[in-house]
């Protein structure tokens, strides 16, 4: 076997690196959930707009295929069906039907006149970043709002009127035989998913695991021992003021490990779910909420602990890029150089592997 000089070694490994694309699937009809007029809310259209801003600024822009929704290879009904698996009929006619003239299901949820096809549309986007992941074909971001990793099975709240991290994923089971697929979730918003969390608590072809501020909303998820009847959930509360340190300590340490080393004696010696192995795609609930900037938390992030963090999954657990699917949930703060869109284009980077 002809044994290759070096330079040419080299160069054909970067050459492959550099062929890594991110698909970035926007949430097309995003403005048409919006807050009631004259009434001050963080959850505006403005958050996607800054996001794409950010990633079109970037000199990493050129390796980014963009997607529309609409153009989504899960059509509405496909939507529909996935939204199905996670919700009640009833709490999936209510939102239809208050969006028709617009309401609200609290005082932070609110529901405006076309909010129903924005969040068919925002679950068109989710599925197509998760089935990019699954095929080996990712990264892949959903871009869409609201976060809704807080959506129960008949409940909207924390802003989010359906949970769009949870259709996905369901639609991935649905697709799938028993055993076939395993799916690792990390939500690293700085609230508890426990919408998430909920529907999954059952389901052993899931793990999902969350990193949150303690005492933040909804007030659950506080107890780290509470792992679920199956094992398969991790609870991850951080403390007040969290830092850098703490932050991608526990990444580190105990989320990562859970999620993608298959090895339960990385979590104090407990085997309990350690068959899980490697997941067959990993999707992170990327809320930017912990930023030090964000007005809704006491965390002090910065945009490149979001990028430490997708390291740490690529280069010290050596999970494929090509298997990582991503969809924005909270980020608040819209400021370009501290706030979500910093953080949302670190993020990328880190997935590309490209330098500042």
């Amino acid at each position: 076997m002809p044994r290759w000089p070096w330079n040419i070694i080299l160069l054909i490994l970067v050459g492959v690196k550099r062929s890594l694309q991110l698909t970035i699937i926007e949430q097309t009809l995003h403005t048409r959930h919006r807050p009631p007029p004259g009434v001050r809310h963080v959850e505006v259209p403005e958050r996607i707009t800054a996001a794409i801003g950010a990633l079109h600024a970037s000199e990493f822009d050129g390796r980014v295929s963009w997607r529309q929704a609409l153009e989504s290879s899960h059509n509405p009904d496909a939507a529909l069906e996935a939204l199905k698996l996670v919700h009640s009929t009833d709490h999936l006619g209510a939102v239809q039907s208050m969006s028709k003239t617009g309401g609200g299901f609290d005082s932070d949820t609110y529901c405006a006149p076309g909010s129903w096809e924005a969040m068919v549309d925002g679950t068109r986007a989710w599925l197509e970043a998760t089935s990019l992941a699954r095929a080996g074909q990712g990264p892949a971001f959903a871009l869409a709002r609201p976060a809704g990793h807080h959506a129960t099975h008949n409940v909207a709240m924390g802003f989010g009127l359906v949970n769009f991290a949870a259709a996905a994923v369901a639609a991935q089971l649905a697709s799938s035989g028993p055993g076939s697929v395993k799916i690792a979730i990390l939500d690293w918003d700085v609230h508890y998913g426990n919408g998430v969390a909920s529907l999954f608590r059952g389901e052993p072809r899931v793990r999902y695991c969350s990193t949150h501020e303690v005492g933040g909303f909804p007030g659950s998820g506080m107890d780290e021992a509470d792992r679920g009847p199956l094992g398969n959930t991790l609870h991850l509360p951080l403390s007040k003021g969290c830092g850098s340190e703490e932050f991608l300590g526990a990444m580190r340490d105990k989320a990562l490990p859970f999620l993608l080393g298959g090895d339960g004696e990385a979590l104090g010696g407990s085997t309990e779910g350690a068959a899980f192995g490697r997941p067959d795609f990993l999707l992170i609930c990327a809320g930017y909420d912990g930023l030090e900037a964000d007005p809704l938390a006491t965390m002090r992030l910065s945009p490149r602990d979001f990028a430490a963090s997708v390291r740490l999954v690529l280069d010290d657990f050596q999970y494929p890029a090509a298997n990582v699917a991503l969809g924005l949930e909270g980020g608040y703060d819209l400021d370009p150089d501290f706030g979500m869109p910093a953080a949302l284009a670190e993020t990328c980077r880190a997935l590309l592997d490209t330098e500042a």
